[in-house]
């Protein structure tokens, strides 16, 4: 079962994680399960693409809690500008 008009709880939630799609899903027994997937484009950064729990307050807290990720640093192999001599056109 799944829920067409989310709870002002789950709202906040999606506020305050934007990174995250976050549902609230129900089994045959009516039990609830909170998932929280990171979204395509947030991945390889260093958080946890699939987190679980019971409540959305517990998945709320266990994504405050959660390292944070690291910025990412620059790669020394790479170049992300021409050198201003590669910019002056080459004599033909």
């Amino acid at each position: 079962m799944y829920q067409l008009i989310p709870s002002e709880e789950l709202r906040r939630a999606r506020a305050e994680f934007p990174h995250y799609e976050i549902c609230v899903l129900h089994d045959d027994a009516g039990i609830p399960e909170v998932t929280a997937v990171l979204k395509p484009p947030y991945q390889g950064i260093g958080l946890a693409v699939l987190v679980c729990a019971a409540s959305v307050s517990e998945l709320v807290h266990t994504l405050r809690t959660a390292p944070k990720a690291k910025l990412p640093r620059r790669d020394p192999n790479r170049r992300y500008w021409p050198r201003p001599w590669e910019l002056r056109p080459r004599p033909q």
